[in-house]
């Protein structure tokens, strides 16, 4: 597996795309333990935690959205970190509205090259502020 980190960052966003919800495929790029913080960890005041919590994260927006894709606008190495600038194109499942919206979001990685930390901010320019790019 290549450690570059940008390429770690698009090819989980890729994975999303296609589709790919098996979480086995994702220990490739995650750390077991990873942390996953989201619009939706604010209604519970928790992140998402591991490989489960993970994929209660995708039920969670499977539940809210029929269509989910990530459009990659910019990746970004800051120091360690990859900082993840997108369009996000939905579709309610229950309201049928289209979304489409930009977001941010910023990757942390560990020793072993895979992603510990993962924080999706609904705000690009908070996302800017969280990596030093923004006062």
């Amino acid at each position: 597996m290549s450690y570059d980190r940008i390429e770690i960052v698009r090819a989980v966003i890729e994975r999303w795309n296609a589709g790919d919800r098996d979480f086995d495929s994702i220990s490739e790029y995650c750390d077991p333990a990873i942390e996953l913080q989201t619009p939706f960890s604010s209604v519970t005041g928790q992140p998402y935690k591991g490989f489960a919590g993970v994929e209660q994260w995708v039920h969670d927006v499977d539940d809210q959205f029929s269509k989910w894709r990530i459009g990659i606008d910019e990746l970004r190495l800051v120091a360690d970190r990859v900082l993840a600038m997108v369009t996000v194109a939905g579709r309610g499942r229950a309201s049928d509205l289209a979304l489409d919206f930009q977001s941010a979001s910023v990757f942390d990685f560990g020793s072993d090259h895979r992603v510990t930390h993962m924080r999706i901010y609904r705000d690009v320019d908070e996302a800017l502020k969280a990596v030093g790019l923004k006062e």
